[in-house]
């Protein structure tokens, strides 16, 4: 059985594209940005001009690191230099949800169980656009996961800000999620936030993950400083809103939330981020303390049962130097190989390379590391009471063929592939 712990099926209709972009060229709005242009009309010019002064910040230094910064791996020089990847990215976007899992499958038909991971940028971006919006994108991952027949095992995305934890409970226990993606860079740190309602929203979740659980309920949070997306909305006092918000994802923040909830089954993934692992596999001394996320990742593994890591957005590392990757990582995670996973995060590593070299090239790096990372690593990290009970009510309530399909222990079942063929 070989498990992508982490892609994702969402396309462009799904994401704001114009916030998204605005995002990266540094243009921080206010909440009464779009207001001020509505009433441009009604108020005259120079109305305009003052709101648009007061609720429009350009941050170059974003801005630069944008287009330059070396220890970034999507960004805008790098974008332009490799056209022939942003344009298969593109393409890929373009597609519908359902023709981007078939051509995920064709593009790598050894992976037997895909993990997509869901985004939530309702309460991220000022001027949220989106043509697709959240519960149309659940929707269609609902419809895609029932077709699939076990083959797609999606996360829900949450943001304590857009929603209550019902909605968590909903799609667990009912819509076929086995599990909760967190996004921190959207606007929220996982632990330490000064609004009170999503504090206590985390802690519900948390506490609902946990609770009474063998087996507690996975989470997958973003945990990368280097690659990535963040919110756009202004934020008094801060200058530089790149870091600001990609600080949210530090995995630090984490330590409080493990103090109080020792068993929550945690992925922070991207261990700790691609330029990372690229200084480390050149060599190179790691970047500032502040930011050495890797070491913090590690020392949580170390201190707690159920937290592990996963390899993703690793596509240009991995081929070309793939030697001196494998050399860093396995000197690093001694003791903790059992909680190493292994992700595409296709599309997005489709800036990158195709996705069939990316599983090539971790297969040749990592030939004794591989099948624990995408079998037995993968299943540990799965296996809950989403997987093996309300995840197999779902697909026999989609499918309708009653007890036929019983995947409670389908991880190790070698007919497992046949009973979900399509």
């Amino acid at each position: 059985m070989k498990i992508d712990c982490h892609c994702h099926v969402f396309n462009n209709d799904c994401i704001p594209s114009i916030a998204l972009l605005q995002s990266r060229l540094g243009i921080v709005i206010g909440e009464n940005f779009f207001k001020a242009i509505n009433e441009h009309s009604t108020n005259g010019h120079k109305a305009f001009l003052d709101n648009f002064l007061r609720e429009f910040f350009l941050d170059l230094i974003s801005l630069n690191s944008s287009f330059t910064s070396s220890t970034e791996k999507d960004n805008l020089l790098y974008l332009a230099s490799h056209p022939r990847d942003f344009i298969r990215f593109i393409y890929t976007g373009i597609k519908s949800m359902p023709d981007i899992v078939a051509n995920m499958m064709e593009k790598a038909p050894g992976i037997d169980i895909w993990v997509p991971l869901m985004m939530d940028t309702e309460s991220a971006y000022e001027g949220d656009f989106s043509q697709t919006d959240f519960e149309e994108q659940k929707q269609i991952m609902m419809d895609i996961t029932a077709k699939e027949k076990g083959r797609i095992m999606p996360f829900f995305a949450y943001d304590p800000r857009s929603r209550p934890i019902d909605s968590v409970k909903t799609a667990i226990e009912r819509d076929g999620f086995v599990g909760v993606k967190l996004y921190p860079p959207m606007g929220f740190k996982p632990f330490g936030n000064d609004d009170h309602m999503v504090e206590s929203r985390l802690d519900e979740l948390y506490s609902y993950c946990t609770l009474k659980r063998d087996a507690p309920i996975p989470i997958t949070a973003h945990c990368s400083w280097s690659d990535g997306i963040y919110s756009n909305r202004m934020v008094p006092d801060v200058l530089n809103y790149k870091e600001f918000y990609r600080d949210m994802a530090n995995p630090s923040y984490w330590k409080e939330v493990l103090s109080k909830y020792s068993t929550l089954k945690l992925n922070l993934a991207h261990f700790g981020g691609a330029s990372e692992w690229e200084q480390r596999s050149n060599s190179l001394p790691s970047r500032a303390k502040d930011k050495n996320w890797a070491e913090t990742i590690l020392q949580l593994m170390r201190d707690y049962k159920n937290v592990y890591t996963d390899l993703s957005f690793n596509g240009i590392l991995v081929s070309k130097n793939g030697s001196g990757f494998r050399k860093a990582l396995l000197d690093m995670i001694k003791g903790v190989e059992d909680r190493i996973l292994l992700g595409s995060d296709w599309y997005m590593s489709g800036i990158q390379c195709d996705l069939g070299d990316y599983w090539k090239n971790f297969t040749l790096a990592f030939p004794e590391l591989f099948d624990f990372m995408v079998g037995k690593n993968a299943i540990r990290f799965l296996q809950s009471e989403a997987t093996q009970t309300f995840f197999p009510a779902y697909l026999n309530s989609r499918n309708g063929i009653g007890q036929n399909l019983n995947l409670s222990d389908c991880f190790n079942k070698e007919e497992f592939l046949e009973r979900c063929s399509y």
